[in-house]
């Protein structure tokens, strides 16, 4: 990544502003430098010396306001990238490093997956002693003057949260009959440390569709965060980990509930192209990975499968325009539920994740209008396949309404086949 790629950017925008009308910033803002078209321009002419070194923060301020959603790039008739610029310009003017100790320091968690274990039991813990309640009863955070941290505990669900997969799960696992393959399970972070739920579910759903399952425990962050903050280092060092770990796996799929892993996965092989040891790794890796949604699209259920409630699907920004998977969410939900359309499903719910830390208030602007969405398409149930997407849209359940349930994607498929099977766990509408 260097800055020859932000001035290429910019040579080839026609100024046509079509990006601009899909920018949840710039729709909030109406401020060119808040749109796509006006950063792209920005970071090249400060690649190009146009821009004086004083103005630096300046530059890395617009890359940072930029929620790197991408849907301008799915609309941009050039194929101009400004979300993967942003990454640039962050990557480019912090010198492949985080931006400051803090983040630095939180980057290394993801590092160590014996540390998001822990995480997860410090959170059963947090909610199993009333800590939770207490803590969000008395409003003790905000008492304190710890605003952000506040928001922060306020991202944490409601219903308890289980034992993280990883420590709770079986390595290997084989459907009912003879395995049509083999798929190796992505565990997410954020899933293994809040939603082991919605990885169970995953699992099963695998199973049912008449696929063995393999879950490597020593999987670690895919390196979605630090790309995302400008840590160049830290992404290629977790990146070239998992290539040890699933270039030379037996399998004939990689699946991950995660949008943003899946996203970050495929983007492997470009990333290392030209390394000539991990560039073949890469290859094998990122050609058989598959988000949820797109291995069950092809894979396929028994038409006896019905989930009984209206539900409608928030399509993650890493899923529709990081990876072009928009249809097969849609069609697999479309199959085992009444699915309601929702007016903006492609469009960002404001999580883009840290950015609800970083940019509370123009998140909470974003999350309201979406909530407003979900309520006019009468669904009462949510769905979508990204952990931070998850933790936002239940938030903006509680704090807008309407009161839906939100779910991800596989739960929802899950529920569908243990109610039609009788199977523990399974729900009826009654």
């Amino acid at each position: 990544m260097d800055l020859d790629r932000l001035v290429a950017d910019a040579e080839i925008c026609v100024r046509c502003g079509l990006c601009t009308s899909v920018c949840p910033t710039y729709n909030l803002f109406h401020e060119e430098i808040q749109g796509p078209r006006g950063r792209v321009l920005l970071y090249a002419d400060y690649a190009q010396g146009l821009v004086p070194e004083t103005e630096r923060a300046l530059v890395l301020a617009a890359a940072y306001d930029c929620l790197d959603c991408r849907a301008c790039q799915t609309v941009c008739p050039n194929g101009v990238k400004p979300g993967e610029a942003a990454l640039d310009a962050r990557v480019a003017l912090q010198g492949g490093r985080p931006k400051d100790r803090l983040t630095a320091l939180a980057l290394r968690f993801f590092h160590s997956p014996l540390l998001i274990d822990l995480a997860n039991l410090v959170l059963l813990l947090y909610q199993r002693t009333g800590l939770q309640r207490l803590v969000r009863g008395t409003r003790l955070l905000e008492r304190l003057g710890l605003g952000r941290l506040a928001f922060a505990e306020s991202l944490l669900p409601d219903r308890p949260v289980r034992p993280a997969l990883r420590l709770t799960g079986p390595r290997a696992l084989r459907p009912a009959g003879e395995p049509k393959g083999r798929v190796a399970f992505f565990l997410g972070c954020v899933m293994n440390l809040v939603f082991s739920e919605v990885s169970e579910a995953t699992v099963r759903v695998i199973r049912a569709a008449g696929y063995e399952v393999v879950i490597p425990r020593e999987t670690t962050c895919c390196g979605a965060p630090h790309i995302e903050e400008g840590d160049l280092a830290g992404f290629e060092s977790l990146a070239r980990r998992n290539l040890d770990l699933y270039a030379d796996l037996e399998a004939d799929f990689i699946v991950t509930d995660c949008a943003a892993c899946a996203a970050e996965l495929k983007k492997y092989a470009r990333h290392f192209r030209d390394d000539p040891v991990y560039g073949p790794k890469a290859e094998r890796v990122s050609r058989r990975v598959r988000l949820f949604s797109e291995f069950l699209d092809r894979a396929g259920l028994p038409d006896s499968v019905r989930f009984p409630f209206p539900t409608t699907h928030q399509h993650a920004c890493h899923a529709c325009h990081a990876q072009g998977v928009k249809d097969e969410p849609e069609r697999v939900l479309s199959f085992v539920a009444e699915y309601r359309p929702m007016e903006g499903s492609t469009d960002c719910c404001g999580s883009a994740g840290v950015y609800n830390l970083t940019h509370t208030e123009t998140s909470m602007r974003i999350l309201e209008k979406k909530m407003a969405a979900v309520r006019a398409s009468g669904a009462q149930v949510l769905t979508v396949e990204n952990p931070g997407c998850l933790l936002q849209l239940d938030l903006g359940a509680r704090k807008f309404g309407p009161r839906v349930e939100v779910k991800h994607l596989s739960q929802v498929v899950w529920e569908a086949i243990a109610g039609a099977s009788g199977e523990p766990g399974g729900r009826s509408s009654s």
